[in-house]
């Protein structure tokens, strides 16, 4: 079984990147290919001439945006990881979002596998869930597979990591890979 697992915080340290390592971890028997946004780079749409709309052969941004896409349609599961920042997803996943058009119109015999791709989102919030759901629905057919971990409910370093050091966090999260296998 192939998964992708989609970190989306642009740093190294952190409860994002935590929780992708614990979840790769905890998916041994897998094919796993994981993208850190802190090693990934996905331009938003800018300074190009509508080739995405024309169907041309390629994409003329020079960014990862194409590697991640295509993992996607290779895998027969994903995760993305992704920080609350000001009760909305950060800046790494909005890019990301913005070239779903670029690659699906180039390669629009893709795009339903990608929507019926088997999708988990795990969020570090306290707040705006909503706000997510709302995003996160352009992103699958059906229902939303998502998880929210809040900083809040854990004796850790708050926003800035530690998370994934406590017991009860690491039970939470395994118990919802396992469901998700």
């Amino acid at each position: 079984m192939k998964t992708t697992i989609i970190n989306f915080s642009g740093r190294y340290i952190g409860n994002c990147y935590d929780i992708a390592e614990f979840i790769k971890a905890t998916l041994d028997e897998h094919d796993v290919e994981m993208f850190h946004m802190c090693d990934t780079m996905i331009k938003p749409c800018v300074d190009c001439n509508y080739e995405c709309l024309d169907f041309a052969d390629s994409c003329p941004i020079d960014d990862d945006a194409d590697a991640v896409y295509t993992s996607l349609c290779n895998a027969d599961t994903a995760y993305f990881i992704l920080p609350n920042y000001t009760g909305w997803p950060n800046a790494s996943f909005w890019a990301f979002n913005e070239r779903k058009q670029g690659f699906f119109g180039l390669k629009p015999d893709l795009i339903d596998h990608y929507m019926r791709l088997d999708k988990k989102f795990v969020v570090i919030s306290n707040t705006e869930k909503d706000n997510f759901r709302k995003v996160f629905s352009s992103h699958v057919k059906g229902e939303l597979d998502m998880f929210f971990l809040s900083t809040k409910d854990f004796d850790t370093g708050g926003v800035r990591g530690g998370m994934m050091g406590s017991h009860k966090a690491q039970t939470i999260l395994k118990e919802f890979v396992k469901r998700c296998k």
